[in-house]
């Protein structure tokens, strides 16, 4: 009779600890393996992202403007910046010279030259530049012009208005210096610009204008 009582008491309590592990009385262990293949949505579709790398920070870029250059000597800088890495360059167009001026010359000393400001002033005219001459003499210019036709033209007016010891005088003046406008990263523009100018003497490094 106890053999049998002891063989129902372990049937009994195999099915009270079956209905217990199936959640028959209350709350389950949330890190059983069924519990936790329920709770997986869509686990089929999970990818691996892999982290993509911080973009590289761009340079830091610099401008700067390189006068004194002849058209030829402007080009051959701007080649070479190029195949350095130094950066672009743009070749701004010079301003055309004005061979043909208007002036009054013969003034020996600087009293002439206030004494004919002051007479030109009586006439209305104030806007000259004096420039002084080669072996101490000076001259007034009233006016520069590209073509004689309008230097003869300008000359006719003051004439008109008084002024009779202006002179139209045609120049052979020097070529035009071009300019370049330098833009690249500011560590290779600022180290190789002074090796691509030394060649040329008159030329020099400014900052671009704003």
């Amino acid at each position: 009779m106890a053999i049998r009582l002891f063989f129902f008491l372990l049937v009994f309590a195999n099915l009270l600890f079956f209905a217990w592990a199936q959640g028959h009385f209350g709350a389950t262990d949330d890190n059983r393996e069924p519990q936790r293949l329920a709770e997986q949505l869509q686990a089929d579709k999970l990818r691996i992202v892999r982290s993509m790398p911080a973009p590289a920070k761009p340079p830091d870029l610099a401008c700067r403007m390189i006068d004194g250059l002849d058209p030829t000597e402007a080009e051959a800088v701007k080649v070479a910046m190029k195949a350095g890495g130094a950066g672009e360059a743009v070749i701004l167009a010079p301003a055309q010279p004005k061979p043909h001026l208007v002036a009054i010359g013969g003034l020996a000393n600087k009293s002439a030259v206030d004494k004919k400001i002051a007479e030109l002033g009586r006439f209305g005219v104030t806007d000259q530049v004096t420039v002084e001459l080669e072996g101490g003499g000076h001259e007034i210019v009233l006016g520069a012009f590209a073509t004689e036709a309008e230097a003869r033209d300008f000359l006719q007016g003051l004439v008109k208005r008084g002024i009779k010891s202006a002179r139209v005088d045609s120049r052979q003046l020097p070529p035009p210096k071009a300019r370049i406008e330098a833009r690249g990263p500011a560590s290779e523009l600022l180290r190789q610009l002074p090796q691509l100018i030394a060649p040329y003497a008159d030329a020099t490094i400014g900052d671009c204008p704003s």
